[in-house]
């Protein structure tokens, strides 16, 4: 049995419908929502059940009776180690979409209680952390560049909403960052207006925030730089971003965003050496099937006992090559050595400079 902890929304109904061979629990708050997913989209295959992801013991009832507990809940700033710490509990190992830096840092101090955990593994954090991983191999001799692009065009859940205005505080990176010279570097980087990037419709806003992962694996990597942008498509998104409104409002900013455009999300990847550009390209229609289908690829090889017992990033132990090949049903990927580098960096203005 696989429970999935937010099983109706959009990452976790997808996730869901990949899933339903193996029997699954589909949780949330609405009980009623969860009886109609099952019957409609699952065709009565699972189980509906309500819970709360901040009601313990709701959570250790959900929990218990299961194999691999799947968190799509959110927004992942709030929920940190909550759903993890009932799975554990209950002797189920537990897979989460998200689950950045500060849930690994709770987790890592208390412990799996010899359960398998699987973070970040969805599309971002997850395929971005996966993918420069992947072109890494192929890489030469010499110091090496990231550039890594991920944006588009694409609704906002309430869970997604939040997460994206709470970017950057409790410990989930730094907004105008890069990486270089093995450190983090504050402040060296500035926002993009109006440019052209390949795969992405423009123009378009590139805004630099380096993640908790972004910073990781460029480490692990040991990258000379790397440089990682949001991509906004609207000035309507970027200025209500900018005036810190509600998830809510937010939500209905990209709406209309959206309004008579087709959806499109891309995560775009540059690795740049001594001599050569690598260009990798990673488009979906729907950046939550796409999170769905990482997260059941990611559940899927805890189940085969692929997975070792512990705490791990799913960019450290899932196999590029397989993952991609799992996401040919709802992704095209392009790899090119004939791109040229892009460079958006200009000097990021000091305080107080004219």
């Amino acid at each position: 049995m696989i429970g999935i902890v937010g099983g109706y929304g959009a990452v976790g109904g997808a996730a869901a419908r990949l899933l339903a061979g193996h029997g699954v629990r589909v949780g949330g708050r609405d009980l009623e929502a969860a009886r109609r997913f099952v019957g409609e989209e699952l065709g009565g295959r699972g189980e509906a059940w309500e819970v709360d992801a901040y009601d313990e013991a709701a959570l250790a009832r959900f929990c218990r009776g299961c194999t691999v507990v799947v968190n799509c809940a959110g927004p992942s700033y709030l929920l940190l180690d909550r759903v993890a710490r009932a799975a554990f509990l209950a002797g189920a190992d537990y897979v989460d979409a998200a689950g950045d830096g500060p849930a690994f840092a709770r987790l890592a101090s208390t412990g799996t209680a010899g359960a398998t955990a699987v973070l970040s593994a969805g599309m971002l954090p997850g395929l971005t952390g996966l993918l420069p991983r992947h072109l890494a191999r192929f890489a030469g001799a010499g110091p090496h560049r990231l550039d890594v692009y991920t944006g588009g065009l694409d609704r906002l859940t309430p869970a997604a909403a939040g997460d994206v205005l709470l970017s950057g505080k409790g410990g989930h990176g730094e907004s105008l960052a890069a990486w270089r010279g093995g450190a983090t570097v504050s402040r060296a980087l500035s926002p993009a207006y109006g440019v052209e990037l390949p795969y992405f419709h423009g123009p378009v806003t590139a805004y630099p925030f380096l993640g908790t992962e972004a910073a990781r694996v460029a480490g692990e990597l040991g990258l000379e730089e790397a440089r990682w942008y949001n991509v906004i498509t609207g000035d309507r998104v970027m200025a209500a971003m900018s005036a810190a409104v509600s998830a809510a409002d937010l939500m209905r900013v990209a709406e209309l965003e959206l309004a008579g455009r087709t959806p499109y999300y891309v995560l775009l990847f540059q690795l740049s050496g001594p001599e050569s550009t690598r260009t990798m390209a990673l488009r979906a229609d729907d950046s939550y099937e796409l999170t769905a289908a990482v997260v059941a690829h990611a559940t899927e090889a805890v189940l085969r006992g692929d997975v070792e017992a512990g705490l791990h990033y799913a960019d450290g132990v899932l196999d590029p090559a397989r993952v991609l090949a799992g996401l040919e049903p709802v992704a095209k990927v392009e790899i090119s050595d004939d791109i040229p580098r892009i460079d958006l960096a200009a000097p990021a203005f000091e305080e107080g400079a004219l």
